[in-house]
């Protein structure tokens, strides 16, 4: 999906943690929800999420920072 457009919606951080929701744009209503996760400022990836919410992506951004969540690629 590396030639998918998306728009930021909102971030999560804390400490060398940072964590982008994020959400695919121009797919008309297929559009769905993301995280772009980062380390000391080097982005790993983005897990997308086509069948769950924004809410769901904001849960995992927010696990993802607290240490609770790993991102795997």
């Amino acid at each position: 999906m590396s030639d998918v457009s998306y728009m930021e919606i909102s971030t999560y951080y804390e400490k060398n943690r940072r964590a982008d929701v994020v959400r695919t744009v121009g797919l008309n209503e297929k559009n769905f929800f993301g995280v772009r996760f980062s380390i000391d400022s080097n982005v790993l990836g983005i897990e997308w999420y086509p069948e769950h919410s924004e809410t769901w992506a904001e849960n995992a951004a927010e696990n993802y920072v607290l240490g609770i969540k790993d991102y795997t690629g």
